[in-house]
Formats: structure tokens, C-alpha cells, sequence
């Protein structure tokens, strides 16, 4: 059959007339022919699919496995970070105790002839102000570099709003990051990333209350070296009238250090 030929299908019924009709060869070969490519590609992708399918789901299978344990070496890490920090802030309660004991010798100064040294975070905070207008709540605050630029070279940081007087305690953080029980950000590197502090700098974040009747108890700030190292945690507490919706329509609240 030549394909400038014509194809007539028809169907004949029991009664009534039969139905034709008719069409170029050309046309029932490309149909016939398109339709043996979609068979052999479907086919082949069939095939593939049976013969990688147990080696892809073990592929899933050590992805999660991967993930399981980068989260819990994660965990670990910022427990150990935490952990770490809280050690520094007791040995150095303890020494100051000790050097205010009965030799009545500044802790300072002993410690430094025994040639001990005293931890002193890279960076500090020298003043906070928490603002509250309608539902919106705004902490800015000012980190100052002490000692050598040198010694820092920035990091991630938080300011996570807490209220303590509800069970289990709510937590909201600036910026979003799960934390566990204590409000303690579980993934360090969510946080807003600074630069080398060499002198100073203002930085300021803000959260919405789902209410004008929410409120929170403390303001945390965690500051986080650039590898996960827990540089800096302070904690501050908001008065209750920061949130009443009797004062005016701005409140604010400050603290300043020396």
C-alpha cells in the first residue's frame, strides 16, 4: 500500500446502515508509529524502575540515616556549647566568691598571680531597649567588641522572648528556630549572621503577639561563633506594665551597662 492511498474503516451493525470513514495511509503509519515509540518508552522506563527501585529506596533509606544522625550530632553539639558556657559562668562565680573570701583580695587581681585566666567573652552587650506598640514587640540592642578585633570574627545570633509564667514556657524567636525546653536554639546557623565586630553595633528585631493580652516575662540573647560556639547569653526581664494596654500606646523599657 503506497502511502498517497486512502484507509476506509467500516463497522456494520445488524440494521440500520454501517458506518465508514477514511483516511491517508501516511496518517495511519505516523499514528502507528508514534504509538510503538510511547509503547518502547514506557517500557523501557518500566524496566528501569524495577531494576533501580530497591537501590534508590536504599539510597532513601541512608539519606535518613544521614540526616537522623546530623541532627543528633547537631543536638549534641549545642548541648555541649550550652554546657560549656554555663561551666565558664560558674567557675567564674566561683573564683569571685573565692577572691572575696577572708583574704579579702580582689578576685582579679588573684587570680591573675596564680596565672589563671578568667573567661571574657569577645563581645558584649552594652544596652537594650524592648519597645511595644500595639501587638508588634521590638528589642534593639548594642554590641561593643572588647579586647583585640581580632578575637572575633562574628557569628549568628537570637533574641528569643520567653514567658515563664505559662506551662510548659512559650517561647517566640527572632529570627524562627526550634528550641528545646529551655528555649535554647537547636540550629545555630538559622541565626542572624554579623560580621567582625571591630567597634560597635545596633541590631534590632521585632515579633508579632498573637494578642494584645500576650506577653512575655524575659528577652534572651544568644550570640553564636561562627563554628557553633556559644559566645554570649544574656537574659533580661520585662516589667508586666511593658504589655498593659492602659499605658500609652509606646512603651518602652531599657537596659544599660557601663
Amino acid at each position: 500500500m503506497k502511502v498517497h492511498d486512502s484507509i476506509t474503516f467500516i463497522i456494520s451493525k445488524n440494521y440500520g446502515r454501517p458506518l465508514s470513514w477514511s483516511m491517508p495511509a501516511w496518517r495511519v503509519y505516523a499514528g502507528g508509529a508514534v504509538c510503538m515509540v510511547l509503547i518502547v518508552v514506557l517500557t523501557a522506563f518500566s524496566v528501569m524502575y524495577v531494576l533501580t527501585y530497591r537501590r534508590v529506596q536504599q539510597m532513601e533509606l541512608d539519606r535518613q540515616q544521614l540526616r537522623e544522625e546530623r541532627d543528633a550530632l547537631q543536638e549534641q553539639l549545642l548541648s555541649a556549647s550550652q554546657a560549656a558556657y554555663e561551666a565558664k559562668e560558674s567557675a567564674f562565680a566561683a573564683r569571685m566568691r573565692q577572691g572575696t573570701g577572708d583574704s579579702g583580695k580582689a578576685p582579679l587581681a588573684a587570680s591573675a598571680r596564680r596565672g589563671e585566666e578568667l573567661y571574657e567573652p569577645p563581645i558584649r552587650v552594652v544596652s537594650l531597649t524592648t519597645r511595644v506598640r500595639a501587638k508588634i514587640v521590638e528589642v534593639s540592642f548594642r554590641l561593643k567588641n572588647q579586647g583585640d578585633p581580632s578575637s572575633n570574627r562574628g557569628g549568628f545570633l537570637f533574641a528569643i522572648f520567653e514567658n515563664d509564667e505559662r506551662e510548659p514556657a512559650h517561647f517566640i524567636a527572632t529570627p524562627t528556630v526550634n528550641t528545646n525546653a529551655e528555649g535554647f536554639p537547636q540550629t545555630y546557623k538559622s541565626g542572624i549572621r554579623f560580621t567582625r565586630i571591630r567597634d560597635a553595633v545596633t541590631f534590632r528585631r521585632r515579633v508579632r503577639r498573637q494578642s494584645t493580652q500576650e506577653y512575655f516575662t524575659h528577652v534572651t540573647l544568644y550570640l553564636f561563633s561562627v563554628r557553633g560556639g556559644l559566645l554570649l547569653k544574656e537574659r533580661y526581664e520585662l516589667e508586666r506594665d511593658l504589655f498593659d494596654q492602659d499605658q500609652p500606646a509606646s512603651r518602652t523599657q531599657q537596659f544599660s551597662s557601663a
